[in-house]
């Protein structure tokens, strides 16, 4: 199988706790970031709530607040990395 194969199934997940509520800016940040990456996919739990990333209102309707755990896991090339972006934004001290 090709190398770029390979990378497209790769899976990475990190498990974060929000800071502050998810709000529009760190949901913005998060489409921006998935958009960036058109072959990867970027998928939120927290609790019994999902959302791709892609999708600003669909990341906002999960209602996280303060303390939230949220699970995010990355499917696709650069898996890792982006995935370590995002949990990034997540975690950022500043909205």
């Amino acid at each position: 199988m090709p190398q770029s194969s390979e990378d497209s199934d790769a899976l990475a997940e990190r498990v974060v706790v929000l800071p502050k509520a998810l709000h529009a800016r760190p949901a913005g940040q998060l489409a921006r970031l998935a958009g960036r990456h058109k072959e990867t996919t970027i998928q939120l739990v927290a609790g019994e709530k999902k959302a791709n990333a892609r999708g600003v209102l669909a990341v906002m309707a999960m209602g996280a607040v303060a303390g939230t755990e949220v699970t995010v896991t990355v499917t696709g090339p650069d898996a890792d990395a982006v995935a370590d972006e995002a949990a990034g934004i997540l975690t950022a001290a500043e909205g």
